[in-house]
């Protein structure tokens, strides 16, 4: 039975919206951790977004708006980042906000007093410190221009003196919705009185893992699920835009798809053979076939239209027979009979998605006479051996990509877990040198050279294989409103959300 008609079969009379002001989001694997120092996968991510506040917001083009902070300014040596907080912010739990809390929040970062790979992206934070009750300095080695992206909501504010024990059982913040409870496959958050511009319209927010997405399409449209985002595969979506009962939000994503590499395993140290798994690959196949056109080819993490963005890399096109000629050179020639030239394991989730791209990926190097075997867990344990570098390659994605600077926490030789997200081991003291410099400056202008060479060298070296950018498409009921795409699927904008009754 096809899609459409197995929708057809399980859906009577069509969904049951709720009645009350409740919303049901589908994500695809539970959070990891719910406090925003420790946490780095999207789940724990998205309900960041809804029960904390940065101190700095992303806007839907990926710009960064006041939030907690009013205001701020940058001294002229770009060494002291001073934050003028709002003085109408209160946390869940009735306390106002103050620059203690600020204070609490990063300090435990940087002391390591929290272990996190997120101490590596303020690294150059020397203190943070309270000028006043409502006056915060973040006190830097040297300038730094990439600070303010990295003060977004999932890594919001948390009260004073909590622990991360406390946080994980009972996280506190300033959000518009405040958390109610949590069980294995769920989180219960309803709206904030007090949110400083007004309670959210929807007064209870469901957030549901539910790995499978046949399964979502299918509580979608009995409605017992009402929002997803990101969550379906590409042949699923055109279901959804032919029925006027439902909304297609689409629009151009920030999230990267990537091959990671781990430049410590004795194939993959070497550069041609990275490069001939790049040229076995049809990204532009995965793209038609695989994502139905809801993807873009690219050659860098940088989006397309990003200033950083270096849009004169060479595009890495498929060609069986420079990919052959490398892995000769690399001394893997293609022996006699059916045995290939080596075997490694590409890891993935259990994801289908991810399953069938795998699939693909493992069809495609199976041409130039590279085995892939290929090995499939559910997400934390997936996540948790990528973390520890407990693979040969892998693929993933990375969100909410606003600044080049994270470059710094993924591929920085001095970001290496547990002190950062460099899985792969990657290091070149050049790209080094670069992004450093790069974070000198606050004008994008001048910080722009360094980005470009720095990507130019990513695509000789190949610690990462770009794939491809995803377009962000949310899937909702049309009496839904209020909505509005984010360019990395942000739930931001669901304190604006209502139904239509």
């Amino acid at each position: 039975m096809g899609l459409v008609a197995l929708l057809a079969a399980c859906t009577p009379r069509g969904p049951s919206w709720p009645t009350d002001d409740s919303l049901v989001i589908a994500f695809e694997s539970a959070p990891m951790h719910l406090d925003p120092r420790i946490a780095t996968d999207q789940s724990s991510g998205r309900i960041h977004q809804l029960i904390l506040n940065g101190l700095v917001t992303k806007n839907p083009q990926g710009g960064l708006d006041p939030d907690l902070a009013s205001s701020w300014e940058i001294s002229e040596d770009g060494l002291r980042y001073r934050f003028e907080l709002r003085q109408d912010v209160r946390f869940h739990d009735g306390r106002p906000l103050t620059s203690a809390d600020v204070v609490w929040t990063y300090g435990t970062i940087i002391d390591g007093s929290v272990p996190t790979a997120k101490r590596a992206a303020f690294s150059l934070i020397e203190s943070v410190e309270a000028v006043d009750e409502h006056t915060v300095d973040f006190l830097l080695s040297r300038p730094h221009g990439a600070l303010l992206a990295d003060l977004t909501a999932p890594q919001g504010v948390i009260p004073n003196g909590i622990s991360t024990e406390e946080m994980n059982r009972h996280p506190i913040g300033t959000g518009p919705f405040r958390f109610v409870e949590r069980s294995p496959d769920q989180v219960v958050l309803e709206s904030n009185p007090d949110y400083r511009d007004g309670a959210p319209a929807i007064t209870r927010l469901i957030l549901r893992e539910v790995p499978d997405s046949t399964v979502r399409v299918l509580e979608l449209q009995k409605g017992s699920v009402q929002l997803v985002v990101n969550g379906l595969t590409p042949d699923q979506v055109p279901a959804f835009r032919n029925n006027p009962r439902f909304r297609v939000a689409e629009s151009p994503g920030a999230n990267y798809a990537y091959l990671g590499v781990n430049l410590t395993d004795p194939i993959l140290s070497d550069r041609r053979v990275r490069r001939a798994i790049a040229l076995a690959l049809d990204r532009q196949v995965l793209v038609e076939s695989l994502w139905r056109g809801l993807a873009q080819v690219t050659e860098t993490m940088m989006p397309a239209g990003h200033w950083a963005r270096n849009d004169d890399l060479e595009p890495m096109t498929r060609d069986l027979t420079t990919a052959a000629n490398l892995l000769d050179q690399a001394g893997y020639t293609d022996p006699e009979g059916p045995e290939p030239r080596f075997r490694l394991t590409f890891k993935s989730s259990t994801n289908e998605d991810s399953l069938l791209q795998a699939q693909i990926i493992q069809a495609m190097l199976a041409e130039v006479g590279i085995e892939l075997e290929l090995r499939s867990y559910e997400f934390a344990t997936f996540y948790g051996d990528i973390k520890q570098g407990n693979f040969q390659l892998f693929s993933l994605v990375w969100t909410g990509i606003t600044d080049p600077h994270i470059y710094n926490l993924v591929l920085h030789s001095r970001s290496v877990p547990p002190d950062g997200s460099n899985r792969g081991r990657y290091h070149n003291p050049e790209f080094d040198r670069l992004i450093d410099d790069g974070s000198r400056f606050t004008d994008p202008a001048r910080r722009r050279p360094f980005y470009l060479e720095a990507q130019r060298i990513l695509a000789e070296d190949l610690p990462y294989i770009s794939l491809y950018h995803k377009v962000t498409v949310a899937v909702m009921p049309v009496t839904l409103e209020g909505y509005q795409n984010y360019l990395s699927g942000e739930l931001l904008s669901l304190k604006e959300v209502h139904w239509r009754h």
